[in-house]
């Protein structure tokens, strides 16, 4: 979700995207992305490799919340909103 930002674009999205996968580490199970921009700020699906949906959503929180605190490269001024 954007805070206080104008609506997303394309190259948001892109650079959340490569972000992710250059934080990526065979511990978050991270196989798949797809990432849209939106009003809204950026729908992500991230495809998570885990035993169940918990532990799925605390590897893509963890992950998410790691690359944020990175700022920079049009990501900067976003927050994380989870859901199920």
């Amino acid at each position: 979700m954007p805070t206080g930002r104008t609506t997303p674009t394309d190259g948001h999205d892109h650079a959340l995207v490569d972000l992710l996968w250059a934080h990526a580490t065979p511990e978050c199970g991270l196989e798949h992305i797809c990432a849209r921009p939106a009003e809204a700020g950026i729908g992500l699906i991230l495809f998570i490799r885990a035993t169940g949906p918990d532990p799925a959503h605390a590897k893509a929180r963890r992950l998410m919340t790691d690359v944020l605190a990175l700022g920079g490269t049009g990501i900067d001024g976003y927050s994380i909103t989870l859901h199920r």
